[in-house]
């Protein structure tokens, strides 16, 4: 989950909600087979716009501290890559499909948009660039260049920034390190490098695709000819785990040029295809929605004092608290948040108000799943973490499954320990 999605599901949801009535159900995906990469596919023949997301595995937790970056540094090689002449991204853009890339803790995952008539013949584009990418210097110093203006944005972000201190914290190994490198290990990587980390990682065993839309004939041909055309083999396997989280409550400061304080309170969480996911849907939407009930409106992020964001497609999961600081004294936003959380655990939810924040964390799931990009994206990783090719069903079912009893234990499983990341201003005093 993005900030982007993260910005729409807290201004969406409660306006889903009032959509209201039955619950929803998502067609059902099909699980196919590319030999040997996987491809999951939720179909809708009438589309006019379809799209694919190509997940590799080539995170965050195939790096080391020293070549931290390098996987986004390839995947930014690989969209510049030239096809007819021109960046493949241009190639595609040109024929009025979108390519974006995104690097998580165990992929990178590649997504393309188009008209559905074109998008067989968008992908085949790609796999030219894919199957042999331009890792020299005339690829890679802009692609450098391009990581490191979009790191100094993001250090700007405070909520990015206390997410990243959480992260790095909680997140066992590489998996942990920023997800765009830093300027300094960016500098340090050369073609080399990038080469190395490609020929190791992106290997048709360590692939799943996910299509949302019009899954015609001809876009299984391409996406095979895609796979077809990277190394044999799968990476080895990494299991990634969690640092224990000591009983302590560490806390993480750090300054950025940002206008007020932001504080985030990391827990681990409970993946997708566990038997407490449904719950800890429900326990990110109560926990969000408990301190804007006098709001006549849904808020945005920027307008909100506290906030809550499960982060189930991380691998650990995790569930990030916010206190933003522009709107409230965090002290004060920190003590009547466990406030809340101790009440979970001493007692159970009634049954109204249970039935009410289901709602609303059906709405917020749906929010992550409106867009193409999004429905997509889930569908793959949902399926990667075993949560099966019908996983957007199967989760509005265990939301629903969850009962009063499911909601405590969870609360006092996952709430008990916390990491708080403070991103403060720098003009603030050296005692604040």
């Amino acid at each position: 989950m993005n900030l982007h999605s993260i910005a729409r599901h807290a201004a969406l949801a409660g306006f889903i909600v009032l959509l209201g009535a039955a619950p929803p159900q998502f067609p059902k995906a099909v699980a196919s087979d590319l030999a040997p990469a996987k491809f999951i596919s939720e179909s809708d023949a009438g589309a006019r716009v379809s799209a694919v997301t190509i997940f590799v595995t080539a995170g965050l937790d195939r790096q080391t501290a020293a070549t931290s970056g390098v996987a986004a540094l390839t995947a930014e090689c690989v969209v510049r890559t030239p096809v007819d002449g021109v960046p493949v991204r241009d190639a595609i853009a040109s024929r009025g499909g979108t390519l974006q890339y995104t690097v998580d803790g165990n992929s990178t995952h590649f997504y393309i948009e188009g008209r559905s008539e074109r998008l067989p013949a968008l992908v085949a584009t790609f796999a030219r660039a894919l199957s042999s990418p331009d890792v020299s210097p005339a690829t890679l110093t802009p692609a450098r260049a391009s990581l490191a203006a979009r790191i100094n944005e993001s250090e700007g972000v405070a909520l990015s920034v206390g997410i990243d201190m959480f992260r790095r914290s909680y997140y066992g190994g590489a998996a942990g390190l920023p997800a765009l490198g830093t300027t300094a290990s960016l500098a340090s990587l050369a073609s080399g490098d990038v080469a190395s980390f490609y020929k190791e990682n992106y290997r048709r065993g360590g692939m799943t695709a996910s299509a949302v839309g019009l899954i015609a004939p001809a876009l299984s041909e391409a996406l095979r000819g895609l796979v077809a055309g990277l190394p044999a083999g799968a990476p080895a396997a990494i299991a990634l785990k969690p640092r224990l989280i000591p009983e302590n409550a560490p806390r993480i400061v750090a300054r950025r040029d940002v206008a007020a304080p932001m504080v985030v309170v990391g827990f681990g969480a409970p993946a997708p295809a566990s038997k407490d996911f449904g719950a800890m849907l429900i326990l990110e939407s109560l926990i969000s929605n408990s301190f804007e009930r006098t709001s006549a409106t849904t808020l945005a992020f920027g307008e909100r004092s506290v906030g809550a964001f499960y982060l189930y497609d991380g691998a650990p999961a995790s569930l990030v608290i916010y206190v933003n600081g522009n709107r409230v004294d965090p002290t004060i936003a920190i003590r009547e948040l466990f406030i809340v959380s101790r009440a979970l655990e001493l007692k159970p939810l009634g049954a109204d108000a249970l039935r009410h924040f289901k709602s609303v964390a059906e709405g917020t799931f749906l929010t992550e799943s409106v867009s193409l990009s999004d429905r997509s994206y889930l569908l793959g990783t949902f399926s990667n973490q075993g949560l099966g090719s019908d996983a957007l069903n199967a989760a509005l079912a265990s939301l629903e499954a969850t009962t009063p009893a499911d909601l405590q234990r969870v609360a006092k499983r996952y709430l008990q320990r916390y990491i708080i990341a403070l991103v403060m201003p720098r003009s603030s005093p050296a005692g604040n």
